[in-house]
């Protein structure tokens, strides 16, 4: 069987397929952020007004704020209450010290952090 690439070409080729192939394996191996569903305390499984969700809440939004305040370093440009994926939570958008724009969510019902991730 005669090689259509010179033998220097096909070294090449065949390091690069074997290198790209590992770096595959490596990524798949460690998935950059948790991807099992959050689950927050307070579930909203039904469609609700949005003036109704700060009845749902046990912690108020002040408290929230200071929580994501602790989690995250930096000017908070941004807060909310939502539901999400059943979920009642605050989401907050902080911009840190580096100039990135980070989501911080936060269980409107416990307190506790959910997510800490780039926006």
């Amino acid at each position: 069987m005669k090689s259509i690439l010179p033998p220097s070409r096909l070294l090449a080729v065949t390091v690069s397929l074997l290198a790209a192939g590992l770096v595959t394996v490596l990524a798949a191996d460690k998935p950059d952020r948790d991807t099992s569903p959050t689950l927050a305390s307070v579930r909203v499984t039904h469609a609700v007004d949005r003036t109704v969700l700060p009845s749902l809440a046990r912690i108020s939004f002040g408290q929230a704020l200071a929580t994501a305040s602790r989690a995250v370093k930096g000017a908070v440009i941004k807060g909310e209450l939502e539901a999400e994926d059943g979920n009642l939570m605050y989401s907050f958008d902080i911009v840190t010290p580096a100039k990135v724009v980070m989501e911080v969510e936060i269980d409107a019902g416990n307190g506790k952090v959910l997510d800490v991730g780039s926006d």
